[in-house]
């Protein structure tokens, strides 16, 4: 297998250190920028090196669509060009961003999916509360649910991080490195409660350290425990079928926009960056309008 030249690898090195350490991106934003910007290297070795011409990096996006690479991986690449070629003006390497002038291929929106309101509530019930992981299992999901957070997020928050009085939860250096504070459902507080009174008894033995989620072990929980937790009251709720965490966070976006919540409120809510980012929701809350528009209307059909 070809491996990049030494003096591209050390600056693609140099890239990647100061994306994931002093600008604090997340590491899987930082190996996408590695995986694609290596790609490029390989493809015209030294290019990275000396600053990429802008026939170089066309020539390249045209190799990859030519070997059937679809429209958002293609598109990912010239993000991750454009974040190279800006690096380097930035830190005096070269004097203007030619990747800006690259085209952007179309890519179309994937609407996200999304529990009506019974189904969330059926895989909220489907924990047997009766034993202490059920009281957990559904704490987990009732706050996924209850504050559109991540799973990363929830399986970060500490149990000083959570205002149950109040019902807040602040959520520390989520995704894009910014906290933020979220309020929680108030149907949520009381298994929170539950499993915050309690929870010391999962941990027997063990010293349980500060994190709102304990395993049998006094350990934090990791994304891939929520996404443990959340299959196994997936299963037992036929209707949500297939629903994984972020779902939670979709339907939590969707019904509040569905009853008539402020975007930019939502936007916050849920670390959103960019307003666009959030605005995917209408698309989906305004199709299902129409949806129910065309169905019950006596003229709605086409």
């Amino acid at each position: 297998m070809p491996e990049v030249q030494e003096d591209d690898f050390e600056i693609l090195t140099l890239f990647c250190e100061e994306m994931g350490g002093r600008r604090g991106l997340a590491a899987r934003s930082v190996a996408a920028y590695r995986s694609d910007l290596e790609r490029f290297a390989l493809h015209s070795p030294g290019s990275l090196a000396l600053g990429p011409s802008l026939d170089t990096m066309r020539s390249f996006l045209r190799s990859e669509v030519g070997r059937g690479l679809c429209a958002r991986s293609v598109a990912r690449e010239v993000s991750s060009l454009r974040a190279f070629c800006g690096w380097l003006v930035e830190t005096g390497r070269a004097e203007g961003n030619r990747a800006r002038l690259l085209t952007m291929p179309r890519v179309s929106r994937k609407l996200p999916g999304f529990l009506g309101v019974q189904e969330v509530l059926m895989v909220l019930e489907s924990y047997d509360t009766s034993t202490i992981l059920g009281m957990r299992n559904r704490a987990v999901v009732e706050l996924l649910y209850g504050s559109g957070i991540r799973a990363s997020e929830a399986a970060s928050a500490r149990l000083c991080d959570i205002d149950l009085d109040r019902g807040l939860l602040r959520v520390v250096a989520g995704k894009g490195g910014r906290d933020r504070v979220v309020p929680v459902a108030g149907q949520a507080l009381a298994p929170l409660r539950n499993w915050v009174e309690r929870r010391h008894e999962l941990a027997s033995g063990f010293e349980p350290g500060p994190w709102l989620f304990l395993s049998v072990r006094g350990r934090r929980l990791d994304p891939r425990d929520i996404r443990r937790i959340v299959d196994a009251g997936v299963r037992k709720a036929a209707r949500a079928t297939g629903a994984t965490p972020h779902t939670f966070r979709h339907s939590f976006a969707t019904h509040l926009l569905d009853r008539g919540a402020d975007l930019r409120a939502v936007q916050e809510m849920l670390g959103h960056s960019s307003l666009s980012t959030t605005q995917v929701y209408t698309h989906l809350t305004g199709e299902r309008l129409r949806a129910a528009y065309r169905k019950a209307h006596p003229r709605g059909q086409d």
